[in-house]
Order: structure tokens, then C-alpha cells, then sequence
């Protein structure tokens, strides 16, 4: 898809250039389109899929629908990488996780005030910042400053190993109030259907990554900006709409605990799973002058998480801090790398 795209793109550009910037707009817009719709479908029907093959709710809630969350980032960063627009990765990952707290977050605390206690077990959060420190050490301070196989390899074996204790857990304690939301509706739709709405899903997912990194890594060198800038900001907030429609959806609901708990699994996912997939694949080496200011964003927006996660309730005060710290942090590195 990326070299039929290129294709139309180099032709294109021969005959008018306005006309090539407007096909790199619309293939990022419509990529972003895509990959939202497609985790969408993928999300919600593999749940449903899973429960008509007998898999307990517990199971879908904390590794099905987790995972297909996060397919969006995958997907990119997966295109990315074949593309040759690695920078892309690593600003996709980082950014989302910076986004998933300053900016979802912040915007769901400005709608309504969230209460910390017990929503999230202080083992959790643990995990949560040593993978944080453990994933921008071994970029930050490598020979190469590049996330190479050793370091996916050791994310992998994270990710399999958190999901498995998880669903040891939570089997071992299992009670109704960690059924997923979507029970009612979803269960009644054919089992045909379905699969074929996961396979669309899919396919959009494939199609809008493609899309997206072909129009992003293009405005990107004609402008001259780094690919993992226009990840850390761009791609981030787009593979993140769909936590910001989900965690509206939650704050409607009053499923606060929830939406912080899917906050923190999103961001653990997009480290241990995104991360760990883009090393094997890799190596993805850092393109921009201070890698370390994105770096040090992500790190100061999870210890702030982690910090407010012990009882505290939060508010609309604590919303806006988290807004005017995530644009401080984007402005801050857009002029520091650009």
C-alpha cells in the first residue's frame, strides 16, 4: 500500500506540487481516520469473540481488549519501520504516553473531577515507572542511543509476563465487577459478522498506518523536521483518539477507576508491546538534536501520575496543570529539535 501510495504521490508531484502537499494532508487525515475506526472494530468485536468462545470477561478486559487498544501504535510503528521512518517510532511511543496523561487525562479532569482511592494497586504503578525508566535508560544511555533487539526481547518477555500475572490474579480473585463494558449490546450480534468486522478492522488499521506514515514522513523532510518530532506530536495525539473517546465514554458512565486503569495500561502496552515489537524489528535509532527532552517529558508525566494515583482527588485544577504541562513539553521540544 505505502509503494502504490508513492507511486501516485511521485507522479503527482511531477505534474503539481500544491497538489502533492494536498495528497500528504489528506493521506495523514485519512490515516488517522483509518487507524481510529480500525481499533475501533478490532477492540470491540474481538471482545465479543472472545466470550462466545468461552474466554472468562476477566481475560478479554486485561489482555484482548488491552492489546487491540494499543494496535493502532503497533500498526504505525510496524509501517514505520518498514518505510524507513524508524524516528517515527520511538516519537510515536513516546508521544502517546506523554498524551495519554497530559493530554486525555487532563481533558477528562477538566470534565469532571476523578477520585485516586483504590483505583489503581500501588503494584501496578511500580510496574508502570520502572518500565517507564527501564525502556528510556537502555535508549538514552546504549552506545548507539537506539532501541535494538536485546532491549525488544526484554519488553516482550515484560509485556507476556505482566499479562500473565495479571490474569493469574485476577482468575484467582475473580468476581463480576471486572466484566468489560460492552455485555449487552455486542452479544447479540452473529458470530459471522463478528469476524468479519475484525477483519475489517484490520484492514483499516493496515490501510490508515500506511497512509499515515506515508504522508507524515514526507511533510516531514519537505519541511525539515525530524520523523520522531512529527510522532511525538502528530501521530501521538492521532493513535490516541481513540483512549480519548473511550475515557468520555467512562467519565458518562462514572467508570473513573476505569478510565485511570486503562490510562495506565495503554501506556504500558505502548512501551512493553509497541516497543518491544519496534526493537526486534529494528534497531530504531533516535533522529532528533536532544532525544532526552522527550524522554524526560515522558518520565516527569508518569512519576506525576504515579504521585496523584495514592488517594488524591483530583479536579479541574489538576485537569489544567496537565493541559498547559503537555503544551509546554510540545512547544518545548518542537523548538528544541526542529
Amino acid at each position: 500500500m505505502y509503494e502504490l501510495i508513492d507511486i501516485w504521490g511521485s507522479a503527482l508531484r511531477e505534474i503539481s506540487f500544491s497538489g502533492f502537499i494536498a495528497l500528504l494532508i489528506g493521506s495523514t487525515i485519512i490515516g488517522l481516520f483509518f487507524l481510529t475506526k480500525g481499533g475501533d472494530f478490532l477492540s470491540d468485536n474481538c471482545s465479543v469473540l472472545a466470550r462466545e468462545l468461552g474466554v472468562p470477561p476477566v481475560i478479554v478486559g486485561l489482555t484482548i481488549v488491552s492489546v487491540a487498544t494499543s494496535a493502532p501504535e503497533l500498526f504505525t510503528s510496524i509501517s514505520a519501520i518498514n518505510s524507513g521512518a524508524g524516528g517515527l517510532v520511538l516519537g510515536n511511543i513516546i508521544g502517546s504516553n506523554v498524551a495519554n496523561i497530559g493530554l486525555i487525562l487532563g481533558i477528562s479532569l477538566f470534565i469532571k473531577p476523578i477520585s485516586t482511592h483504590h483505583a489503581v494497586k500501588p503494584t501496578q504503578l511500580v510496574v508502570l515507572t520502572i518500565a517507564t525508566i527501564g525502556f528510556s535508560s537502555s535508549i538514552i544511555f546504549s552506545q548507539s542511543s537506539a532501541l535494538g533487539f536485546e532491549a525488544g526481547v526484554i519488553l516482550i518477555i515484560f509485556i507476556i509476563g505482566y499479562l500473565g500475572s495479571l490474569c493469574f490474579v485476577s482468575l484467582r480473585n475473580r468476581n463480576n465487577d471486572l466484566q468489560t463494558e460492552n455485555d449487552t449490546d455486542d452479544d447479540n450480534q452473529p458470530l459471522l459478522m463478528v469476524i468479519f468486522m475484525i477483519l475489517v478492522g484490520g484492514l483499516l488499521l493496515w490501510l490508515g498506518s500506511e497512509s499515515l506514515v506515508y504522508g507524515s514522513k514526507n511533510l516531514a523532510e519537505l519541511v525539515g523536521i525530524p520523523n520522531e518530532l512529527i510522532g511525538f506530536t502528530l501521530i501521538a495525539i492521532g493513535t490516541s483518539l481513540p483512549e480519548l473517546a473511550a475515557s468520555i465514554a467512562l467519565l458518562r458512565k462514572d467508570e473513573t477507576h476505569m478510565l485511570l486503569g486503562n490510562i495506565l495500561g495503554s501506556n504500558l502496552f505502548n512501551i512493553g508491546l509497541v516497543g518491544g515489537v519496534a526493537g526486534i524489528l529494528g534497531p530504531i535509532f533516535c533522529e532528533t538534536p536532544y532525544p532526552w527532552l522527550d524522554h524526560i517529558s515522558m518520565l516527569l508525566f508518569t512519576i506525576l501520575m504515579v504521585f496523584w494515583m495514592r488517594g488524591r482527588n483530583l479536579s479541574r485544577k489538576h485537569g489544567i496543570l496537565l493541559l498547559v504541562l503537555y503544551g509546554a513539553t510540545s512547544a518545548t521540544t518542537w523548538i528544541a529539535n526542529s
